[in-house]
């Protein structure tokens, strides 16, 4: 008789937490779908993945049939199969990302679509990312089957002067699959590749044949980028271009890591502070000038004519980034 009466107390005095709790018990839904994302990163397999879903639904719903309509059995039911909803969602995310992976090394010719470009100045590297056209021919001809994305590394002075995305280019690369961490617990490159569509990386080389231009936006970033380089020297001008037109490839690898250590990466990669910084000087510079005359200042409605100005910033700001 005694079990039965404990934890009868206990049932109880969970049951009364939980009600006094019931308003914050829904903060805890996106704990329990962070926990079912981290099992599709820990299990190894699909087999472990779907064996681990039936469980928590078949736990969940036991849950429900047997908790006598208690408060702790509905809450751990939704628990459990919220956790099974996040298990499912990264599953399904990985399967719509998913990309074909270069089986091996190679060396092929082939033409490609330019989707993104970043000069790595501190570097003396452009990183091209590019969607293959067709298949690509290997060294002894015969044809190679490319994946969806590339990342091609090429030396800054084997880079043309009209590179840029939206370029169609003819290039030899060697390329291998993305890389797998040196060590357990390192940085993966390979699962960071793997959601962003990339199926192999490697070195390009000289010539590289622009048949198609790149469009006028992405000249325009490239070049505002060189020129901010070219006047300011040292770590004043990559901060400067890497805040100006998003290109963090002018940072030396010393001072990136150096604002790493001091918690301040994030301040080089353009969001949503740089874009309000942006708007509001631009609203705070407008407005100043146009009240600098009288008859303006008398007859217009000047705040909304800088915020139409602060708002034209905002857009070819993240536009010059690619801040979206």
């Amino acid at each position: 008789m005694g079990v039965p009466r404990w934890g009868a107390v206990v049932g109880l005095a969970v049951e009364r937490r939980l009600e006094a709790e019931r308003d914050q018990l829904v903060l805890w839904l996106p704990v329990m779908l962070g926990g079912g994302i981290a099992l599709w990163f820990a299990l190894p397999d699909p087999a472990a993945w779907c064996v681990t879903i039936l469980l928590l639904v078949a736990s969940g719903l036991a849950c429900l049939a047997l908790g006598r309509g208690g408060r702790a059995a509905r809450a751990l039911a939704v628990g459990l199969l919220t956790s099974a909803l996040g298990l499912g969602l990264v599953w399904a995310r990985s399967e719509v990302v998913a990309r074909p992976v270069l089986a091996g090394p190679t060396i092929a010719s082939f033409s490609a679509k330019v989707e993104g470009i970043e000069p790595l100045v501190a570097r003396k590297l452009v990183r091209l990312t590019v969607l293959p056209i067709g298949k690509g021919v290997e060294t002894d001809g015969q044809p190679v089957a490319l994946p969806y994305r590339v990342r091609v590394n090429l030396a800054e002075a084997d880079a043309p002067h009209l590179l840029g995305i939206g370029a169609v280019v003819h290039l030899r690369a060697r390329l291998m699959p993305p890389p797998l961490p040196a060590v357990p617990g390192a940085y993966d490159f390979a699962r960071v590749a793997w959601f962003g569509g990339i199926g192999a990386t490697g070195r390009g080389f000289a010539p590289v044949i622009v048949t198609t231009p790149s469009d006028s936006g992405a000249g325009v970033r490239v070049a505002l980028s060189h020129h901010i380089v070219s006047r300011l020297d040292g770590s004043a001008g990559g901060i400067a271009a890497a805040l100006a037109t998003g290109d963090v490839g002018a940072i030396s690898e010393e001072d990136s890591e150096a604002m790493r250590r001091a918690g301040l990466a994030h301040l080089l990669s353009v969001s949503g502070l740089h874009i309000t910084a942006a708007v509001a000087a631009t609203m705070v510079i407008v407005l100043r000038l146009l009240a600098l005359s009288p008859w303006l200042g008398l007859h217009a409605r000047l705040p909304l004519i800088a915020a139409l100005a602060g708002a034209a910033a905002a857009i070819g700001y993240t536009l010059l980034t690619r801040a979206l």
